[in-house]
């Protein structure tokens, strides 16, 4: 490797782990884990679409994360009287997470907090380069999908 190239992946690097180290990151807000705030966005979203909640299958797959890993942030949901589990009335194995009023109120409150920051990183950044930064991220995001694959294979 170059100098050249290795100042750059030093310097890629490094953008990498300050998002990694950002404070934003480990706050919660109102008391929420960040990992639980996106939980409550899934099922806000999942409501705004018409649907009687979200399940923990597609809170999983939307999150990029194990079942059990969401049923642990929902049991805390749960325990702190933001969301309730409720079962499908044709299907008994099936439960669908759902907002209480509580709950409601938070991720209406979290949703806007989020939707502000984004209009303003995009208003930040212009309406061009955000859309280039999106595919950008798409970009990086299947690189190191796959790398982490091909990774995994050679262990």
């Amino acid at each position: 490797m170059t100098d050249e190239n290795y100042d750059f992946v030093t310097r890629m690097m490094e953008a990498f782990q300050r998002f990694g180290k950002a404070e934003w990151r480990k706050q919660s807000m109102w008391g929420i884990k960040a990992s639980e705030v996106r939980v409550l966005l899934c099922i806000i979203d999942n409501a705004r679409k018409n649907k009687t909640g979200a399940t923990v299958s597609e809170i999983s797959k939307r999150l990029l994360v194990t079942s059990p890993t969401v049923t642990q942030m929902a049991n805390s949901l749960i325990a702190q009287g933001y969301i309730e589990r409720e079962a499908d009335q044709n299907d008994r194995r099936i439960f669908y997470l759902k907002l209480t009023e509580k709950g409601d109120e938070i991720a209406q409150k979290l949703k806007e907090r989020y939707q502000s920051f984004f209009a303003g990183l995009i208003e930040h950044l212009g309406h061009e380069q955000s859309e280039n930064l999106i595919q950008i991220l798409d970009q990086v995001f299947q690189y190191t999908d796959q790398a982490q694959k091909e990774y995994k294979d050679d262990l």
